[in-house]
């Protein structure tokens, strides 16, 4: 390899000593090989395959700091195709699962607090380990300290080593595909330790952004950056004649504690009729119902009728395969909007809800919705079977009656 090959080095890393999900990390270079080269065999990219291996279910592993230098190069490298799939992984790499830290942004102070913690119970670890059996168990227990350690450090070494690397990435800021550009802002926005690196950046990087859906990328990024002197700016886009630029606006500005009327008008009327995803909006898979309805929610009006209604508006457009991060975040954030914390005492009928409560109820009795969301409504004492739920709701399931519904 010449140093001019974004691999360079890749065998010099022991990788074989290294762990990820599946066991040692061998197979790593043949992964990052195949992004270089383009190649795909099966179902999924080699980015992906790779992802699955490094950052598991957004776990990250100790092999995945490795892989940092070599994706960045090949992020950068102009003659590769798909880059945005590598400042995707790194994001990964960064943070895990961004999705889990919407919409709030990410803070890695308790993850370093943990390792802290960890590294300061050392003398509780020995006693616990020579209080072991037999060597069996001593050797078990060994083992579960290194493993526990190893993990913890791996989340604050994937972090930094990608954080080390946003200087050289804001070059991606410019490049010619709106897919990079965005996926670029992405990045950005889960570092506020490099806010003021990446406020004015992203910023100019907004104010000159053709592509509506990477613009809104920035602005949401500034947003989960959390910095308030990034406010006035983001402010000024809330009355843009670009949808995909008020909604990211209103969005971005919930962050900031700015929740007035006229951020709530902007995500009411985004959530019920949301942009035509165009692929360069890069957050959440690109579900404006989604994070607008997790906007909404952080707002004084979240749990009203109007906001209800507006988020089964824009459920009822979330059709189809393609639409299934949209209905599964946005009907989550709706049973958190209509059904928050356990009451002091839980509804005893249907008819002591609210009205907005009623709804939602109606709603999934007539729907094939449920999952982990439906805690919301155990909490409230409400049925989550949807048969029982139909019954309670007032409407007649004839699969559990034989009566014809009326």
């Amino acid at each position: 390899m010449t140093d001019t090959d974004p691999l360079a080095g890749l065998d010099d890393v022991p990788w074989a000593r290294l762990q990820h999900s599946y066991g040692t990390a061998e197979d790593v270079p043949g992964h990052l090989r195949a992004m270089r080269a383009g190649v795909r065999e099966g179902r999924y990219p080699p980015s992906a395959q790779l992802a699955n291996h490094i950052v598991h279910q957004g776990t990250r592993s100790q092999a995945a700091v490795h892989t940092v230098p070599f994706l960045v190069r090949m992020a950068l490298d102009p003659g590769l195709a798909d880059r945005h799939e590598f400042v995707a992984l790194l994001v990964a790499i960064a943070i895990g699962l961004d999705n889990n830290h919407l919409p709030n942004g990410y803070d890695l102070r308790e993850d370093r607090a943990h390792l802290e913690e960890l590294h300061g119970e050392a003398d509780d670890w020995a006693r616990w380990i020579a209080e072991a059996a037999d060597d069996e168990q001593r050797t078990q227990r060994e083992g579960s300290r290194a493993q526990v350690l190893i993990d913890a450090e791996a989340v604050v070494r994937c972090y930094d080593a990608v954080r080390e690397a946003l200087p050289e990435l804001a070059v991606l800021l410019n490049s010619d595909s709106p897919e990079l550009r965005a996926g670029t802002a992405n990045l950005f926005a889960w570092f506020p330790e490099s806010a003021a690196m990446s406020v004015p950046l992203l910023q100019a990087f907004v104010a000159g952004e053709d592509s509506p859906g990477a613009a809104a990328t920035g602005l949401v990024a500034l947003g989960l950056l959390g910095e308030p002197a990034a406010a006035p700016f983001v402010q000024h886009h809330l009355d843009s004649p670009v949808v995909e630029l008020r909604w990211a606006s209103a969005f971005a500005l919930t962050r900031s504690g700015i929740t007035g009327p006229a951020v709530v008008d902007v995500l009411i009327e985004v959530v019920a009729r949301p942009p035509e995803r165009t692929g360069t909006m890069s957050f959440l898979s690109g579900s404006y119902c989604a994070l607008a309805a997790m906007a909404l929610a952080e707002t004084p009006e979240g749990g009203t009728l109007r906001a209800v209604e507006a988020v089964l508006a824009g459920l009822a457009g979330c059709t189809g395969l393609e639409a299934f991060d949209d209905r599964y975040y946005t009907v989550h954030t709706l049973l958190s909007l209509a059904f928050p914390e356990a009451p002091a005492a839980p509804p005893q009928s249907f008819g002591e809800l609210s009205e907005a409560q009623q709804r939602v109820v109606r709603f999934l009795a007539e729907s094939e919705e449920g999952g982990p969301s439906m805690d919301a409504l155990r909490r409230w004492k409400v049925p989550t079977g949807r048969p029982e739920l139909r019954a309670y709701a007032g409407l007649i399931d004839p699969v559990s009656t034989g009566a014809q519904e009326t």
